[in-house]
């Protein structure tokens, strides 16, 4: 089931682009509504601490204050926090974005690579 965006996420370009990438393909109830919107400004939170860390083509992590105490950045620690939100939002709205995990290696017995390496001499051998 399609559900509505909420102006106020329709209002903003990231938001909005965000939460269409978020619903779609997937049914979600008018009730995830609130948990979507949370999801798409946890998301923003995130993306505007990368950009306030940003320096120059690099990353700056801490800072020195006016005693000249070098401290970390305290977006470090609110994208701790929008990461914890973001994962716990994905699995109360059954959003699984996680990679698929490898094919597992194929373990082969003594007795096949004994049939391999003997099929593989004979046609060497014609």
């Amino acid at each position: 089931m399609s559900v509505t965006k909420p102006p106020s996420v329709a209002r903003d370009s990231y938001r909005s682009s965000k939460w269409d990438e978020l619903t779609e393909g997937r049914d979600f109830r008018p009730s995830d509504v609130p948990a979507l919107t949370l999801l798409v400004q946890w998301y923003q939170v995130v993306d505007q601490c990368i950009e306030d860390m940003s320096v120059d083509g690099g990353i700056q992590v801490a800072f020195s204050n006016e005693m000249g105490d070098i401290k970390a950045l305290p977006q470090i620690s609110t994208m701790k926090q929008a990461s914890a939100e973001i994962r716990a939002l994905n699995k109360q709205l059954g959003i699984n974005d996680q990679a698929a995990p490898a094919a597992p290696e194929r373990k082969a017995s003594v007795l096949q690579l004994v049939v391999d390496d003997r099929a593989r001499k004979e046609r060497g051998a014609m």
